[in-house]
C-alpha cells in the first residue's frame, strides 16, 4: 500500500490528478494526524481528498506517537511526515508519496520507496491516462502551486514524451 502525507495529496488534487491516481491503484493509507490537519478545511482539494476517504480509495489509520518521537528529533520532519514514515513502516508499504524534501531525505538514507506529484503525472501519462498536452499542462499546473526547482520540472517534462 502507499503511505501518502498531506501536502502532495492537495497536490494531486489541485492538478486534477488525485482521483485518475487512485483509480489505478490499490489505495492509499494517511495517519490520522495528516487527515486532522485538512479535515475542517473548505476547499475543493479537501472535499476531494474526503470523498476519497469516504470511497474508501484513501483509508486513514492512527499511529501513536511513540512510533514517530525518535524520528522527529533525528530529522527535521514535521508531525505528520514523521507519522507517515512510522505507517509506512508498520504496514510494510509500498511506497511513501511526498514532496517534503525532508521525508525524501530519510526516504533516500533508509533505502524506501518514494515518489512526487510530478512523477505520478508522468506515471499516469505513459499509462495512457493522459494525452502528452494534457501531462504537460498538469505538470506545469503543479510547479506553479509546488516548491519544484525549475531542474526538477525540466526533468519531468521531458519525460513526457
Amino acid at each position: 500500500m502507499i503511505v501518502s502525507n498531506t501536502s502532495t495529496l492537495i497536490l494531486l488534487a489541485k492538478a486534477s490528478v488525485l482521483n485518475i491516481f487512485l483509480d489505478t491503484i490499490s489505495g492509499v493509507l494517511i495517519p490520522k494526524i495528516v487527515h486532522e490537519e485538512i479535515k475542517n478545511k473548505d476547499s475543493f482539494e479537501v472535499l476531494s481528498i474526503n470523498n476519497q476517504i469516504k470511497k474508501g480509495k484513501i483509508k486513514v489509520l492512527d499511529i501513536d506517537k511513540k512510533y514517530y518521537e525518535n524520528i522527529i528529533r533525528e530529522f527535521k520532519l514535521d508531525d505528520g511526515e514523521a507519522a507517515v514514515y512510522a505507517l509506512y513502516k508498520k504496514e510494510r508499504g509500498k511506497l511513501i508519496l511526498t514532496d517534503d524534501g525532508e521525508l525524501i531525505k530519510l526516504c533516500k538514507i533508509e533505502q524506501i520507496p518514494f515518489t512526487v506529484a510530478m512523477a505520478v503525472v508522468v506515471k499516469l501519462y505513459k499509462k495512457k491516462k493522459f494525452v502528452k498536452a494534457e501531462a504537460l499542462g498538469k505538470l506545469e499546473n503543479l510547479y506553479g502551486y509546488g516548491r519544484y526547482s525549475e531542474e526538477i520540472y525540466q526533468y519531468f517534462k521531458s519525460e513526457v514524451v
